[in-house]
């Protein structure tokens, strides 16, 4: 008898296997308990890569993301790929191609270097190769010392040899220290008569601006805070487009003549005498001209004597001080 009822048993088990591999039917689908309810409820729940076609780009111009929120969810990016037609709105949020970057990098400053190489991968990399390349860099030449910024305390200017403002760009990276009580201090100015450009901070609204017209002509960007920030001016014959920290602004009137007066940093070049002083740490600047080339990009240093300054890594111009008075420059810790 005992016999029996294992021998039923086994049976049992054996037809209970054979049905769990059979192919699943539909009440089997319906089942939450069953492996074919699962496998379908899974399904649905895979990351799937949607279809490309972002608006305003064109057919294999997206890459694969991750979304912004974080859930892990698959999304898609477009590619900015053409630098003469850059538009804030559609453009802003586009993955740059090398293509569009390549112009940028127009006289930057370079340096040859070597790196290793596996000459053996298929055996695990037990021998190595020297390869020469060229890499760009802000190398300073023996006698000086690259600073991390070097700060204004109100006194202390610095003349540019850039007296051309049309169809140019200028970038500052800065630090305001101080919040003004009254009058617009300059960044990066001149003032050759009644016109006039320049990136001041002003007092009161505590706004960041750009003015290369007269006083009516300018564009005022949104609030400044005392952080570090970044700002990019770019001037046509009619227009003018300002960028402060990835946000845009731009208004459209006639840029001033260009009157051959130089800009000064720290403090506006005025054509009777220096003014509009600010206290500000400068972190580097540069200007590129109309042919669309980098002629002027400056980081903080010092010399072999300890003299503070703006060193020109186009030029090798090591630009000081030029005020006849007052305290100078305080150095910034040395550049990592």
């Amino acid at each position: 008898m005992l016999k029996k009822i294992l021998l039923t048993s086994v049976f049992g088990v054996v037809i209970t296997i054979v049905g769990a591999v059979a192919t699943p039917t539909d009440l089997d689908r319906k089942t939450a308990s069953s492996k074919a309810y699962v496998d379908t409820m899974v399904a649905t729940k895979q990351l799937k890569i949607p279809a490309a076609g972002q608006p305003n780009v064109d057919a294999g111009e997206t890459v694969m993301t991750y979304t912004a929120n974080g859930d892990g969810e698959i999304g898609e990016r477009g590619l900015y790929s053409d630098a003469s037609s850059y538009d804030a709105d559609t453009d802003g949020d586009k993955l740059i191609t090398a293509s569009a970057l390549k112009d940028t990098f127009t006289n930057l400053p370079t340096t040859n270097t070597t790196k290793l190489e596996c000459a053996n991968q298929g055996d695990g990399c037990s021998l190595w190769t020297i390869v020469d390349q060229t890499a760009y860099t802000i190398q300073l030449p023996a006698g000086y010392t690259r600073l991390e910024y070097i700060e204004s305390t109100g006194t202390q200017y610095i003349t540019s040899p850039i007296k051309s403002v049309r169809n140019s760009t200028f970038y500052l990276d800065f630090q305001m220290t101080e919040t003004p009580a009254s009058g617009f201090p300059t960044i990066w100015g001149a003032m050759p008569g009644s016109s006039e450009y320049k990136v001041v901070f002003g007092s009161g609204t505590q706004k960041l601006y750009s003015q290369p017209g007269n006083a009516s002509g300018h564009v005022n960007t949104i609030d400044k805070d005392l952080n570090r920030h970044q700002a990019t001016v770019t001037l046509t014959e009619t227009s003018e487009t300002v960028v402060v920290d990835e946000q845009t602004y731009s208004s459209s009137f006639t840029v001033s003549a260009d009157d051959e007066m130089p800009l000064s940093f720290f403090a506006r070049t005025r054509y009777d005498g220096m003014n509009n002083f600010a206290k500000v740490r400068l972190y580097r600047a540069w200007h590129k001209n109309a042919g669309g080339e980098i002629d002027f990009f400056v980081v903080p240093a010092k010399n072999s004597s300890n003299v503070l300054g703006m060193y020109d890594t186009v030029s090798g111009r090591f630009f000081t001080n030029a005020a006849t008075s007052g305290e100078d420059f305080r150095p910034g810790p040395v550049a990592q």
